[in-house]
Formats: structure tokens, sequence, C-alpha cells
């Protein structure tokens, strides 16, 4: 057990130091990430200017929403996606066979160190935000951010989990491209990463409660600003550890398919 995990963390090492080599492009995509966050944020600015209350969510709960939603959004990038297909499709996956280290397993290692370094900067770009636009929701007391820790934790195993089911694709494909914008586009909208799902009409609302990405943004989001608690809280975690164990056995099923007919390309 600690030498599978010795195993597994050089992984998470190792992607953590890329993330340093490559700041300046991290730090780019961030840039560029704050920039869509802000124009969404005046957005929003415009729409309660005319309505100060929408579903119960104040102006302040909003700001403090969007800015979880920004750190949520920024972890577990497409860089992680794209690893995976630059890995099918140049060959080098047959190194990765070659290696005494679960793929999936190694996957979710090296995504976490991206996701470490990457959410340091993350965070700071957030509390900068925070202060520029005066956010002052917060979790309330050690469990509400016990809670939120955990909602955080549930997120990046989802959205990885994702992330790697569609990555694998480029066993069927050449072009990962429009599968990943599907995905992040499907992502976006149903997680609430764009508009809080409280705001969905009622039909919708209770269709993403029983699909996994809601437990990305909007759990998340909702904990931080404390409007999810109780029994209702209780059934999302229980919603989405559900959908982890389902999507990780599904990630297990491409896999075992993929290498049933792998073709390596590039050689």
């Amino acid at each position: 057990m600690k030498t599978a995990l010795k195993k597994y963390w050089r992984h998470t090492a190792l992607a953590m130091q890329e993330t340093l080599a490559y700041r300046v492009t991290y730090i780019v995509n961030m840039f560029s990430m704050v920039v869509t966050y802000t124009v969404i944020f005046f957005v929003w600015s415009a729409v309660y200017a005319g309505n100060p209350d929408l579903e119960g969510y104040q102006w302040q709960e909003m700001k403090s929403y969007l800015i979880v939603s920004l750190f949520l959004s920024s972890l577990v990038s497409m860089s992680s996606e794209f690893r995976i297909s630059r890995q099918i499709r140049t060959g080098n996956i047959a190194v990765e066979l070659l290696r005494p280290a679960d793929y999936q397993k190694a996957s979710l290692a090296i995504t976490l160190g991206y996701s470490i370094s990457e959410g340091v900067l993350i965070a700071v770009a957030c509390l900068g935000f925070a202060l520029a636009t005066g956010a002052t929701v917060v979790p309330g007391n050690a469990l509400a951010w016990l809670l939120f820790i955990v909602s955080v934790l549930l997120s990046m195993a989802t959205k990885f989990l994702m992330v790697y089911v569609f990555g694998l694709a480029s066993f069927w494909t050449t072009s990962l491209m429009g599968i990943s914008w599907l995905r992040r586009g499907l992502t976006d909208f149903f997680s609430g990463a764009l508009i809080p799902l409280a705001l969905f009409p009622p039909t919708l609302q209770t269709v993403t409660d029983w699909l996994p990405f809601k437990a990305i943004v909007s759990i998340p989001a909702n904990v931080f600003t404390g409007r999810l608690h109780g029994e209702a809280l209780a059934r999302d975690f229980a919603v989405a550890c559900i959908w982890i164990a389902a999507l990780w056995l599904l990630g297990r099923f491409v896999w075992s398919r993929a290498m049933r007919k792998v073709t390596i390309q590039g050689g």
C-alpha cells in the first residue's frame, strides 16, 4: 500500500514540476479565465441592477457564487484531457502501457499534481477578484468550511473522471477538440458554472439534480454561500459519490475496450 502510494505520488510531484516549468502558459490561461468571468460578472451586475433578488440569490451571494465557480472551473483544466489525447495520437501511450502502474490511477495522480499547482495560482486570482468586487459571503464556521472542502474534492473527482473518459475517445477519433468542447459546454451549462441551477425551470432542475455535472460547481458553490445544508446536502453528496463510482467503472470499461483494439496512431 505504502509503495503504491509512493509510486503514484511521483506522478503527482512530476506534474507539479511541469506546471511550474510552464507557468507562463498556465498564467496566460488563468488570465483568460479571469477575463471571461469578469465579463460574466458585469453581465450579472447589470441583471441585478433591475432586480436585487433572483430566486433567493442576493447580489452579495451571487458574487461569491461566481468566484467559487471561477475557482472550480479552472481546476482540472483541459490540459489533462489533451495530455491523454496527445499520448494516444503520438503513440506515446505504448510507453505508458509498459510502466508498472495502472493508467487510470496514474492519470488521477498527474491531474492531482496539475490541480495543486494550478489551484494556488487560481486561489490568488480568486482572492484578488473577491477583494476587487467586494464579495463578502463566506462559510460561517469550521464545519461549513470542512463541508466545502469535501465538496471541492468531490468536484475534482467528478470532473477528472469525465475528462478521463472523454479523453479516451482519442482511441476512436484522430481529433479530440470537438469532443472536448462538447464536454466543456455540457459541463459549464449543467454544472451551474454560468447560471445557478436554482434559476433553471423546475423540470430542468429535477433533471440536473440527478446528473453528475451538479457536483462540479453547483454543490460546492452553494455550500460556500450557505444555501445548501442538512438533508439536501447529504442527498447531493450521496448522488455525487454514486456518480464517481459509476464513472470510475466506466473509465475501466472504456479502457478495457480500447486495449482490445488498440492501434497506436503515429507509429
